[in-house]
């Protein structure tokens, strides 16, 4: 797929756009599906965003490759929004309605999925794959949005498990005051609760992020045993260098928003130790063939599988098994009744099953931490 800068973002689409016959659904061609995206690829994710969307485009080559999907190719056409919630809905609309995009895909971003569920609803457009576990997406069932990765709030009570396990109950943490930040706090403190503990300490921000030397200090004050740091990359790796530079000794754990190559690079030294929640396998699992298959995909095309990256390829897969389930007289409405009659659709080691009441696919949660050598090990 040939990628071109064009106003307003990037347009990533394959060559050869056939424009649809008359009365074909949006989209849909004879000889391709067009697939639209919003997403960060400049700004404080742009790291793991852009990691994201080749672990995609990897499994999506493939597929176009080998014919398509009932020989149709797929194209991605994605917007960047500089993680900017306000500008997404901009993006999501002119896919629609310029673009002529049959479906969404791996929007990023808690506020910018938000954002964007009122227009959804209304031009009947589905979305897969958001690459957010925000609850707002998952409660109340959206007819809509089909999500792919586990809940925030679930890798929250993984995370709490494990610190509790190993004998830490003054955790505390440091969030961003927005709808992410929110619902991972909502998480946090039913965690805690049930256990009978409550936060060693809380600190939150505002974006863009300011000066945070109060809640720095406020953290560092409680001298708790754990920290969980909730923001985007650049967010969070500067809370943890403030906390570190203040005197924390604290064991600092992030989410998966974060298991990205790009913000382990850019914390350097101040990585080593740091927990990250998964939402996917390993790159190097020797366990799921889901991870083998992308390891083989990506080197076969000369690109480095990521952790990012298997999340993007984990979607990608799960579109594209709904495109072929919808069949060759494709709509929209038929995409969203094959997702729902989806049952232990087996990715490769992880299970996916939707429903009329169920649009998570995925329940899988680990731990990985960061080695001194700067890798993540599960």
């Amino acid at each position: 797929m040939k990628a071109t800068w064009i106003a307003g973002g990037m347009l990533a689409a394959a060559l050869g756009w056939v424009a649809p016959t008359a009365g074909a659904e949006p989209g849909v061609t004879r000889t391709s599906i067009r697939i639209g995206q919003s997403a960060g690829v400049t700004g404080p994710v742009a790291g793991s965003v852009k990691e994201q969307i080749a672990g995609a485009q990897v499994y999506l080559k493939t597929v176009n490759a080998n014919g398509g999907v009932g020989g149709r190719r797929i194209e991605l056409v994605t917007y960047d929004d500089g993680f900017d919630a306000k500008r997404t809905p901009d993006n999501v609309r002119k896919l629609i309605q310029d673009d002529k995009v049959f479906a969404l895909f791996m929007v990023r971003g808690t506020p910018q999925n938000e954002s964007i569920l009122p227009i959804i609803a209304a031009e009947k457009v589905p979305l897969v794959a958001p690459l957010t576990g925000a609850i707002t997406l998952h409660r109340p069932v959206n007819r809509y949005v089909f999500n792919v990765r586990a809940k925030y709030q679930d890798e929250v009570a993984r995370a709490i498990n494990h610190l509790s396990t190993s004998g830490m109950s003054r955790i505390a943490i440091f969030y961003a005051s927005d709808g992410f930040g929110q619902d991972v706090f909502e998480g946090f403190s039913t965690a805690l609760q049930a256990r009978g503990t409550q936060p060693a300490a809380s600190a939150n921000f505002v974006r863009p992020m300011g000066d945070i030397s109060q809640g720095v200090a406020s953290v560092s004050k409680a001298k708790p045993q754990a920290v969980l740091v909730i923001g985007s990359g650049s967010e969070a790796a500067r809370i943890i260098r403030e906390l570190r530079k203040a005197g924390s000794e604290a064991q600092f754990v992030t989410l998966s928003n974060n298991a990205a190559d790009s913000f382990i690079k850019e914390l350097g030294e101040d990585a080593r130790g740091l927990i990250i929640t998964q939402v996917v396998p390993g790159t190097n699992s020797s366990q799921m063939t889901l991870a083998s298959e992308y390891r083989s995909m990506a080197r076969q095309q000369g690109i480095e599988p990521t952790n990012a990256g298997m999340e993007g390829f984990m979607s990608a897969k799960v579109l594209v098994e709904g495109l072929r389930r919808a069949g060759s007289d494709l709509t929209r409405e038929r995409l969203i009744n094959a997702l729902e009659a989806m049952r232990d659709y087996d990715l490769g080691g992880i299970l996916i099953s939707y429903g009329p009441q169920r649009h998570t696919g995925s329940s899988f949660v680990e731990m990985s931490i960061v080695s001194s050598t700067g890798k993540l090990i599960r």
